[in-house]
């Protein structure tokens, strides 16, 4: 008497990147589905993180060494004109948001070359939302960006930030919710970008000019700068790390925390927005 093969209902669904970045498809509810797509990609990034310590550590040491050769720079030419006050702690919060910056271009590269290779086509045949391709992204490079930064506060000592008097969850919350929103945008950016090449020019034309109007460098002025400081949302990342590092509030903010963090998590609600309906756009008109 032979057995009949009984089907594995139970079997937990998933759609990871194994040998060769083959997605894996079991049946499984939609709503299911969802939670099992986002967990997957934020592990896939994961493990780039583990095996890319090079590129990592890169993001890291090379703001770190423009902080130091900038801060020491700006702070003489300050102190010959009689400026006052520390350049160095000044611009430190500046450099942990370029961190946050780097770390969200970098990773959403590999948007590019998943694409590419057939990954994320893979992913956007399982019955799921396109949110939960953007989701787990955004979760798996908001968790980089939080491991990084967290490195670079071991440094925070020698620009004068005393780490038992961070308001870490404000500092958590600035840091999140502004890599969210950085995220979500370069994902809309790499998605529509055919080559990493096209992407980097897009990067240095439109992203490093808004690190730079986001006062991590200099205080906003009046006239069009500062309302391009004032409508940059990279502006309240910067804000608020200045006061969470200052303890909750420091003077060289140009804005409120509250207010700061209120336009984060709008810009990130609307930037995901963005990149949901961007994938959403892609594959309508690939069908068509």
């Amino acid at each position: 008497m032979t057995k009949t093969p009984t089907k594995r209902l139970h079997e937990p669904p998933a759609a990871s990147a194994g040998a060769g970045d083959q997605v894996a498809i079991t049946a499984a509810s939609p709503g299911r589905m969802v939670g099992y797509v986002i967990l997957s990609l934020w592990r896939r990034d994961m493990m780039h993180l583990l095996r890319e310590r090079s590129r990592w550590i890169g993001v890291i040491v090379q703001p770190l060494i423009f902080w130091a050769l900038i801060g020491v720079g700006m702070g003489g030419a300050l102190a010959r004109f009689g400026g006052e006050g520390d350049y160095l702690a000044y611009f430190f919060p500046g450099i942990v948001a370029m961190i946050v910056l780097f770390t969200a271009v970098f990773a959403t590269m590999s948007v590019i070359e998943d694409r590419q290779r057939g990954f994320l086509q893979q992913v956007m045949v399982l019955p799921s939302s396109r949110a939960a391709i953007v989701l787990g992204k955004t979760a798996g490079v908001t968790t980089m960006a939080v491991v990084q930064v967290s490195l670079t506060m071991a440094v925070a000592p020698l620009a004068g930030v005393d780490l038992l008097g961070v308001h870490w969850p404000m500092f958590f919350a600035a840091l999140i919710l502004g890599c969210a929103g950085l995220t979500s945008l370069n994902f809309s950016l790499a998605w529509v970008v055919n080559s990493t090449a096209g992407y980097h020019g897009v990067m240095a034309v439109v992203m490093l000019p808004l690190w730079v109007l986001s006062g991590a460098m200099f205080p906003a002025g009046e006239g069009w700068m500062g309302w391009a400081m004032r409508l940059n949302p990279m502006a309240y990342l910067v804000d608020g790390l200045r006061h969470a590092m200052a303890g909750g509030f420091s003077p060289d903010a140009n804005s409120g925390a509250g207010f700061g963090l209120t336009v984060l998590a709008g810009t990130a609600a609307v930037f995901t927005a963005l990149a949901v309906r961007t994938v959403a756009r892609s594959t309508h008109n690939a069908r068509v």
